[in-house]
C-alpha cells in the first residue's frame, strides 16, 4: 500500500472497474504515477489488462507522438481518420477480447491535441476504461479536460501527504519511529512530495544526517539536495531561463521578500509566470506582501547552482533594492548577510547584532556574521558571539579558544569592559558547556569584585544578572530569588532587568508560587512585545516558556512554547524570513506536559526528542529532559531503557529542577522491584528540593514517594505534603497531593471525588494511580464503583470534548471558540490581552488540528458528537 493513499487507492479502483475510469490530478512530485501504478496492480488480471503510455515534452511536438506504441506501421504514413480505429484494434491485439482493455496515459498534460483527441474518442464510445495522470497548476489540453467535465471520468485530486503521512512513510521506510520533530522538519522541507521525500530519506540515511538516536531516527544536518532530486529540480530550473532563475536565486538568498524588493529582482510579469508554475508563492503579513519560494528544497537547489560570482551579484542587487528601508529584526539578518556575500563594508555591531538574532535558527550563518565582525574589528563582543555561535554547532573547544584569545586581548589593551564582556562569556561556557555551576560562580565573583574596583557600573550589572542565573541553574533557587529580588531594586539597564525578572519568574515556579510567576512573566512577555517580535529572541523565548511552566501547574491544558523543528533546543519559534519554516511544539516541554497528564507514550517519544536536542549546544535543560525521560520510562516498566538513557546523558550538576538524579535512580528502583530503595533515594530528592526552597518540587517528590508504598506511604507522607501545600499554589499538583491525603484517611467517598477531580485537571495518571491504590483495601463494591466511574468520565471527556480529541490546547480551544461567534483576529486580541499575530497563531494551529480551514466550519468541529 502507498502511504497515505489508501482510500484514493480504492476508490480509483472502483472508478475503473464500476465506471469508464478516473483522473489523478495533482502537483508535480505528488506520487500520481506511483498511485496509478499502484491501481493497476490492484486490478483482477483475468477480467482487465492495462496498456501504458507516458507523454513527454519531445512526444508533444509529433502529432499523434505518446500513441506511437499503438500505431502499427509507423504513424507519420497513418491518415489521421485512421488512427482512432488503429489504436482500438492494437489494445484488443496486446489486452485480448476476454479482457478490458484499460489505458494508462501518463502525464496527460503533456500530450499533444491529435493524441488527447483520440483519447477522449475511446473514453466516449466506451471502449476502453482510462486511468489518466494530469498535472495540476498548468495548461491541458481541452480534450483531456473533457474526459472529467464532460465524459464524467472521476476526478481525484492527489494532494500532498500530510505531516502524520510523512511520519508514517518514513517510519516505515527506515523500519523505526521517527522523531515528531524530524517528521515536522521533512514534511516542510518537501512540501508532504513523496518524490522528494523518498530520496531525501534514503540520502540522510546514507550519509549520516538521518540517525538512530535515542531510539529514534533523527534529522541532525542542514538540508541537503540529494543526486535524483538535484537531477529533477535542475530540469525545472533550466526551463525557467536565466531571467527566471535570477529572480529564483535572490528568493533562495534573501528569504521570503517584500514585493517591491521582489520586483527589483524580477518584473511583476516574470514574478506571475513563476508563481503560474508554482515556483514561488505570495502571501499577505500584516501590511506588506512577501514572495518567496515554494518550498526550502527547491531554495537549496538554487543556492547549489549559484556561482560565487551569482551570489555576489544577487546579493548587491538586493541590498541595492532595500537602500531606502529601515532594517529591523530578520530584515535585518538579511541584510546583514547580502553584505557579506557582496563583499561590502558593515559596522561591526550591526553584524554582531544581527548574528545574535539568527543564532537558534541558522547557527552557520550567525557564525559567518560573528566572524566578519571580529575580522572587522568588533572586538570583545564580536568573539563572545562568534563562541556562541561555535558552541552551538558542536564545536566547544573552538569556542574556547576564541574566548581565550579575546580575554589576552583585552588584558593587553587594559580594557575592563572587554575584560568584563569576555569574562561573562568564559563563566558562561564553564556553566554550560563545562556544566560546572560552583566555579562559574567563583569566576562571576572575582570579575564583580575587579568591576567594582574599577567602578564600572554596567560591567558589575552583568556579572550579578548571570551570577542569578548560576545560583538558578546550580540548586539554589530560593538563594537566586532573593538576588533577583535584590537586584530589581536597582536601576538596571532594560535587557539586564528583563533577563532578571526572567530567572526570578523561574524561581517563583520552583518556589511553587505560580500566581506571582503568572504575573511577572506576562509583564516580561509583555515588556518583550512592546520592544518589538524581534528583538531580544532568546528573552523572549524563555519568557514564554517560564510562563508556559507556571501555566502547567495552573491549567488542566496550558499553551506550551513552540520550537525551530531544525535544532529544538530553544523554546523559540523559527523566524520565517530566516529559515523559511514554522514552528513546532518545544519537546522538553511538550513532553513533560504529556507526562504531567498520565500519557506516558506520548512523553517517552517527545522525551527522547528532547534528550537528543539538549546534548547538542549549551544544553541549557539536558538534566530536566534526561531526569524526566527516565523516570517515565522507568513507570512504563521499562527500567533497562532508563538506566540506558541514564548513563549515556548522565544528569549532572546543572539542573533548574533539583534533586532529578535520586528521583530516576528511585523510579528504576521501583520499577526492578526494590521498593525500599527506592524510598530512600525519593527521600534523598526530598532533602535536595526542600534546601534548595523549591516547594513545587518537594511536593511533587512526596507525592510520588507515597505512592512508592500503597500501604503505608499516604499516611508516612501526609503530615508533610499537608506543609508542602501551605506553600504552593499550583492548583493540579495541590489536588495530587490533596488525593493521596485523602488516601491516608481512606474515606471512599472522599477518595472518589478526588479521583474525579484529578480527571477534570486532566491528570489520569494521577487519578489511576489513586484508584489503583484504593482499589488493593477497598472492598469489592467500592472498588468497582470506583473503576466503572472513573472509565465512565474518561470516555465522557473524549466523545463530548472534539476539542480535545483533536489536541488543542487551552488557548487555541478559548481562541477557536471565540473564532466561530464571529470575532476577528483584532478583537480576540483585545479581549485576550494579546497580540494579533500571537491570536493568529493561536487559530492557525487549531485549524489544522481540527482539519478546518476556516471560521465557517468552526462551530461544527468544536460541536460534541450526538
Amino acid at each position: 500500500m502507498l502511504t497515505g493513499r489508501d482510500g484514493m487507492l480504492a476508490e480509483a479502483r472502483a472508478a475503473l472497474v464500476r465506471a469508464d475510469g478516473a483522473v489523478l490530478i495533482g502537483p508535480a512530485g505528488v506520487g500520481r504515477t506511483a498511485l496509478a501504478r499502484a491501481v493497476v496492480a490492484e486490478l483482477p488480471s483475468r477480467l482487465f489488462a492495462a496498456v501504458w503510455i507516458t507523454a513527454t515534452e519531445a512526444s508533444k511536438v509529433v502529432p499523434f507522438g505518446a500513441l506511437g506504441q499503438l500505431l502499427t506501421g509507423g504513424h507519420p504514413a497513418l491518415h489521421p481518420a485512421l488512427v482512432h480505429s488503429t489504436v482500438l484494434t492494437s489494445l484488443v491485439e496486446r489486452c485480448g477480447r476476454a479482457r478490458t482493455p484499460v489505458l494508462v496515459v501518463d502525464d496527460a498534460h503533456l500530450l499533444d491535441g491529435p493524441s488527447a483527441g483520440v483519447l477522449l474518442g475511446l473514453v466516449q464510445a466506451r471502449a476502453v476504461r482510462a486511468l489518466v495522470t494530469v498535472r495540476s497548476g498548468i495548461s491541458v489540453p481541452d480534450a483531456v479536460v473533457a474526459l472529467w467535465k464532460d465524459v464524467g471520468l472521476s476526478r481525484l485530486v492527489v494532494p500532498a501527504l500530510t505531516e502524520a503521512e510523512i511520519g508514517a512513510l518514513a517510519t516505515e521506510r527506515l523500519a523505526g519511529p521517527v522523531s515528531r520533530s524530524t517528521t515536522h522538519l521533512l514534511w516542510q522541507w518537501t512540501g508532504g512530495l513523496p518524490h522528494l521525500a523518498v530520496p531525501l530519506l534514503d540520502h540522510g540515511q546514507a550519509v549520516g544526517s538521518l540517525a538512530r538516536d535515542t531510539d529514534q531516527w533523527r534529522w541532525r544536518a542542514g538540508l541537503a539536495v540529494p543526486t535524483q532530486v538535484a537531477d529533477l529540480l535542475d530540469r525545472e530550473l533550466d526551463r525557467v531561463g536565466r531571467p527566471g532563475e535570477e529572480a529564483l536565486a535572490a528568493m533562495a538568498l534573501g528569504g521570503p521578500l517584500p514585493l517591491p524588493v521582489a520586483e527589483t529582482a524580477a518584473s511583476p510579469e516574470l514574478l506571475a509566470d513563476l508563481e503560474q508554475l508554482g515556483m514561488v508563492r505570495s502571501e499577505e503579513r500584516g501590511d506588506e506582501v512577501l514572495v518567496r519560494l515554494r518550498d526550502p528544497m527547491l531554495g537549496a537547489a538554487v543556492r547549489r547552482r549559484m556561482s560565487p560570482a551569482r551570489r555576489r551579484r544577487v546579493a548587491a542587487a538586493l541590498l541595492a533594492g532595500t537602500r531606502q528601508a529601515t532594517p529591523h529584526g530578520s530584515h535585518a539578518v538579511a541584510r546583514a548577510l547580502w553584505a557579506v556575500h557582496a563583499g561590502q563594508p558593515v559596522d561591526p555591531p550591526e553584524l554582531v547584532r544581527s548574528a545574535g538574532l539568527c543564532l537558534y535558527a541558522d547557527p552557520a550563518a550567525s557564525e559567518q556574521l560573528a566572524r566578519r565582525a571580529w575580522q572587522e574589528g568588533g572586538g570583545a563582543s564580536a568573539a563572545v558571539a562568534l563562541g556562541a555561535a561555535l558552541v552551538e554547532q558542536g564545536r566547544a573547544a573552538e569556542a574556547y579558544e576564541t574566548l581565550c584569545t579575546a580575554a589576552r586581548d583585552a588584558e593587553t589593551a587594559a580594557d575592563p569592559t572587554a575584560r568584563v564582556t569576555v569574562g561573562v562569556a568564559l563563566a558562561s561556557y564553564r556553566l554550560w558547556v563545562g556544566r560546572e555551576p560552583r566555579q562559574a560562580y567563583d569566576d562571576l565573583r572575582r570579575l564583580h569584585a575587579d568591576s567594582e574596583a574599577a567602578g564600572d557600573l554596567p560591567g558589575r550589572v552583568e556579572l550579578a544578572a548571570l551570577g542569578v542565573l548560576v545560583q538558578l541553574f546550580g540548586g539554589e533557587a530560593a538563594r537566586a530569588l532573593a538576588s533577583a529580588r535584590q537586584l530589581l531594586d536597582e536601576s538596571l539597564p532594560r535587557g539586564a532587568r528583563l533577563r532578571v525578572m526572567l530567572a526570578s519568574v523561574a524561581a517563583l515556579v520552583l518556589a511553587g508560587r505560580t500566581e506571582e510567576a503568572v504575573r511577572v512573566g506576562r509583564t516580561v512577555v509583555e515588556a518583550v512585545e512592546r520592544s518589538g517580535s524581534s528583538a531580544m529572541p532568546q528573552i523572549r523565548g524563555m519568557a514564554g516558556a517560564a510562563l508556559a511552566l507556571a501555566e502547567l501547574w495552573r491549567q488542566p491544558t496550558p499553551t506550551g512554547p513552540v520550537t525551530d523543528p531544525a535544532t529544538g533546543r530553544w523554546p523559540l519559534p523559527p523566524d520565517p524570513l530566516v529559515s523559511g519554516l514554522s514552528p513546532t511544539a518545544w519537546p522538553l516541554f511538550d513532553g513533560y506536559a504529556l507526562r504531567v497528564s498520565g500519557d506516558r507514550t506520548g512523553a517517552i517519544s517527545r522525551l527522547r526528542d528532547a534528550v537528543a536536542q539538549q546534548a547538542g549546544g549549551n544544553g541549557m535543560f539536558r538534566a530536566e529532559a534526561t531526569g524526566w525521560l527516565a523516570v517515565t520510562l522507568a513507570e512504563d516498566g521499562r527500567p533497562d531503557e532508563a538506566e540506558t538513557v541514564l548513563r549515556e546523558h548522565p544528569v549532572d550538576a546543572v539542573a533548574l529542577v533539583p534533586g532529578l538524579r535520586p528521583w530516576a535512580l528511585a523510579a528504576i528502583a521501583a520499577a526492578t522491584g526494590r521498593r525500599g530503595r527506592a524510598g530512600e533515594l525519593m527521600d534523598e530528592a526530598i532533602v535536595v528540593a526542600h534546601d534548595s526552597g523549591s516547594w513545587l518540587v518537594e511536593l511533587g517528590y512526596l507525592i510520588y514517594a507515597a505512592h512508592l508504598d500503597p500501604v503505608a506511604g499516604p499516611a508516612r507522607y501526609a503530615d508533610r505534603i499537608a506543609e508542602a501545600i501551605g506553600h504552593v499554589d499550583a492548583e493540579r499538583l495541590v489536588a495530587a497531593g490533596r488525593a493521596v491525603i485523602a488516601l491516608a484517611g481512606r474515606d471512599p467517598t472522599v477518595i472518589l471525588q478526588h479521583a474525579h477531580r484529578l480527571v477534570d485537571m486532566n491528570m489520569t495518571g494521577e487519578a489511576l494511580k489513586v484508584a489503583g491504590e484504593f482499589g488493593r483495601r477497598a472492598g469489592a463494591v467500592d472498588t468497582v464503583r470506583l473503576a466503572v466511574d472513573l472509565r465512565a468520565r474518561l470516555r465522557s471527556a473524549v466523545r463530548d470534548d472534539p476539542a480535545r480529541v483533536a489536541g488543542l490546547t487551552a488557548r487555541e480551544r478559548q481562541i477557536a471558540g471565540l473564532a466561530a461567534r464571529g470575532l476577528s483576529d483584532r478583537e480576540i486580541a483585545e479581549a485576550l490581552v494579546l497580540s494579533v499575530r500571537t491570536v493568529q497563531t493561536h487559530l492557525g494551529r487549531a485549524y489544522r488540528k481540527l482539519a478546518v480551514t476556516s471560521r465557517r466550519d468552526l462551530s461544527d468541529a468544536l460541536r460534541p458528537a450526538g
